[in-house]
């Protein structure tokens, strides 16, 4: 008794779509050495699915998140977050709960942070991307070049630090229930 026909063309396909999947991948340009280092930054973009309004809240969101940052206000920036809010630095610190962050904030990080370099941060923020996911959360993606240390390249004067924090859309509007900050030291 012989196999149905499709039955043994399976492989073949199965084959054939792995091999075009292969060619297509090796046409694709390959990034540039530059675009792999971590000064080149893609243009903003939204990801999944948000009408403006929602939108807008979350960019006003963010501008708020920066004027307190700038500002160095650890009882405002602790406000963006949920209670129950996970904040880990460049320096692996890590902290749950708004509490706990607040007092970090005002006890240690603002303390140690020259004002002059905050403002200078902030005014080089850069989203990079909002992404949504489903109808509550957003992931937003920044940058920041400042000079709050050394650059980890030869010849680069500011040190560029990113963000990703992971926002909830709470009764309370857009808070920070994740923060991620790294760079390159």
């Amino acid at each position: 008794m012989t196999a149905p026909r499709h039955t043994l063309a399976l492989p073949f396909v199965q084959a054939l779509a792995l091999a075009l999947v292969l060619a297509a991948a090796l046409t694709l340009p390959a990034p540039s050495a530059a675009a792999q280092e971590r000064r080149e930054v893609p243009d903003f973009a939204v990801f999944g699915e948000a009408g403006p309004a929602r939108l807008a809240q979350v960019e006003d969101f963010v501008d708020t998140f920066k004027t307190v940052w700038s500002d160095q206000d650890a009882a405002a920036l602790a406000a963006l977050h949920t209670a129950d809010t996970e904040w880990i630095n460049a320096y692996a610190r890590m902290f749950r709960g708004r509490d706990a962050l607040e007092t970090f904030l005002r006890d240690r990080l603002f303390p140690e942070f020259n004002p002059a370099v905050s403002v200078e941060e902030t005014l080089n923020m850069r989203t990079i991307s909002i992404r949504f996911i489903g109808e509550d959360a957003a992931v937003v993606h920044m940058y920041t070049d400042g000079h709050r240390g050394a650059s980890r390249n030869a010849g680069e004067d500011a040190r560029r630090t990113h963000l990703h924090l992971v926002l909830a859309d709470t009764p309370e509007g857009w808070r920070i229930a994740h923060t991620a900050i790294m760079d390159a030291r």
